[in-house]
């Protein structure tokens, strides 16, 4: 009875495991998605203490050149950037192309608005472009609105 309990427990711990490492959810180890979910955290980290610059340096130097990034971030939150207040950043998923170089992450940001008492959760999704052994945000279709 007690080598089952051991086994059971045993398969547990390796299908538990199995799917953080398919997930990129054990930082270091899960590959490229993994990069990809410590990317997006960040992103919205350097949006969240205001760090426009270092957030455009997500983005290919292409974009970086005539992005607006805090026009894009009040859009993209119907919010302006001085009073965007985010409170908790996650990641959902993270997909990769068969070709290995596109991405895209879904997340979940819960914003206050400082202004006033409203609060909402945004589920964002980010497209991501391999250039080299660098992901790039996507710039059009992760931020900008048409």
């Amino acid at each position: 009875m007690k080598k089952l309990i051991l086994y059971l427990v045993a398969l547990l711990v390796v299908a538990v495991g199995g799917y953080l490492l398919s997930t990129g959810m054990i930082p270091g180890i899960g590959g490229d998605r993994s990069i990809l979910r410590t990317q997006s955290i960040r992103f919205f980290e350097c949006l969240k203490f205001k760090e426009f610059t270092e957030a455009a340096n997500f983005h290919s130097v292409e974009d970086r050149k005539d992005a607006d990034i805090p026009n894009m971030i009040e859009d993209l939150f119907r919010i302006p950037p001085e009073y965007l207040d985010i409170q908790d950043i996650s990641v959902l998923f993270v997909e990769i192309d068969t070709s290995g170089d596109l991405a895209k992450t879904k997340t979940r940001c819960h914003v206050k608005e400082l202004n006033s008492a409203e609060e909402r959760n945004h589920e964002i999704i980010l497209y991501w472009k391999r250039e080299g052994e660098d992901w790039n945000l996507k710039l059009r279709s992760s931020l900008e609105r048409f």
